[in-house]
């Protein structure tokens, strides 16, 4: 219930979709849907939400975000979120959310579906490591499991394999959990690497960046599901939240999460493993809920994320921009970050022998939350050059 203009932002994923099913259906009237994507196809989920919303009938909206205004906008939206941003999806989330204060002043999201029902591909994926862990460890002597680490992370593979493997049991460290899960799949410079990345002096000053994740796992209880989902509510949710939060208000509207009620969480939580994940799929529970709403190839196709062309750009001369920008002599006297990591992070990426595109992204947003929220830049000042196409809506 609403007392002012309501919107659903869109992806065309089984979260938003099933919010913008129910919401037409308890609603019984038209309902205003807004979706955001890239130029580049193979990155944008348009085509998915059209098909929704023609499913739905919603009267649509759509913007497409182009390169140039992507990397212009990053320190305006470092200002607003006042810390870096730790995902590309603040940007087309802040632009979807301009959007749609043309037409309404509240919008529902998705938001909080994946921690509650198990959607993130991480969850099946970490039950199914956990399991190959114990059955490695009874046969392999810890000598022999330390050379295969180091064998591996030096070997000349192809960046494709060396990310794969370095998701594994052959790689992390079943007897860390902050290895194992979290180095895994939330930062982009593990613990390992930060003597290598960081100066003495930033060293000296740097803090456990998974104390608050690690309280929270260590505070869970039941099975392994169960405890990622509770760790994850009580810290990746919060700062996801955060993010939408920001840039829903940096445009001036007010998103609500219906996952997130209250009542909802609580019987989520009490729902067992089988319901919730199916082979490396999760969510099952709703998908079966949506099969009568929604189009079964959008309640049962794979996972995207919200896409961004990060990668596609980081293939051009923007790379070259970027390295620049992270080795100017203002950037190395501060002493943080050794210039020598930052040249071979580049070279590593540039000659595809890694994937470094996630640390590059880090390492931009956080010279340019330096630039502006510690020098006192002006953002027009501070951004970083795109040299493509602007964004464009489309109603």
């Amino acid at each position: 219930m609403s007392e002012v203009p309501l919107g659903v932002f869109l992806s065309g994923g089984l979260d938003s979709s099933a919010v913008a099913a129910l919401t037409k259906k308890i609603r019984r009237d038209r309902i205003q849907t807004f979706s955001v994507g890239y130029g580049e196809e193979k990155f944008s989920e348009l085509r998915y939400a059209r098909e929704v919303a023609k499913h739905i009938q919603s009267e649509h909206h759509e913007i497409r975000l182009g390169r140039g205004e992507f990397f212009a906008s990053l320190p305006k939206l470092i200002w607003h979120e006042d810390e870096p941003l730790v995902w590309p999806s603040s940007v087309a989330l802040y632009f979807v959310a301009r959007l749609a204060r043309e037409h309404v002043t509240v919008v529902l999201t998705g938001e909080g579906s994946d921690e509650t029902l198990a959607g993130y591909t991480r969850y099946a994926w970490t039950l199914m490591n956990s399991r190959m862990d114990r059955a490695y460890r009874a046969v392999t002597p810890d000598a022999l499991r330390r050379l295969v680490r180091r064998g591996i992370q030096k070997a000349p593979l192809s960046s494709s394999l060396q990310r794969k493997l370095e998701h594994t049991f052959l790689v992390r460290d079943g007897n860390a959990w902050s290895s194992f899960y979290y180095d895994n799949f939330f930062s982009a410079f593990a613990a390992s690497e930060q003597s290598d990345l960081l100066t003495p002096q930033a060293l000296a000053i740097a803090g456990n960046a998974y104390a608050n994740s690690m309280g929270a796992w260590e505070r869970s209880h039941g099975d392994l599901l169960q405890r990622m989902l509770y760790s994850d509510i009580n810290s990746y949710l919060i700062e996801l939240l955060m993010k939408q939060d920001q840039m829903s208000m940096a445009a001036s509207v007010e998103s609500r999460v219906p996952f997130l009620d209250h009542a909802l969480v609580e019987f989520t939580a009490a729902i067992p493993a089988q319901y919730s994940i199916r082979g490396m799929a999760g969510k099952f529970i709703l998908k079966q809920a949506m099969e009568d709403l929604l189009p079964r190839e959008i309640v049962y196709r794979k996972k995207m994320g919200f896409p961004t062309p990060w990668e596609y750009w980081l293939a051009g001369p923007q790379l070259d921009d970027l390295e620049r920008l992270l080795l100017e002599p203002r950037s190395i006297e501060r002493h943080l970050f050794r210039p020598e990591a930052i040249t071979r992070i580049f070279a590593e990426h540039r000659s595809r022998s890694r994937d470094r595109g996630n640390q590059i992204w880090r390492l931009l947003n956080f010279e340019l939350w330096f630039r502006v929220m510690i020098e006192g830049e002006p953002t027009e000042a501070a951004a970083v050059c795109g040299n493509s196409s602007q964004t464009v809506a489309l109603t």
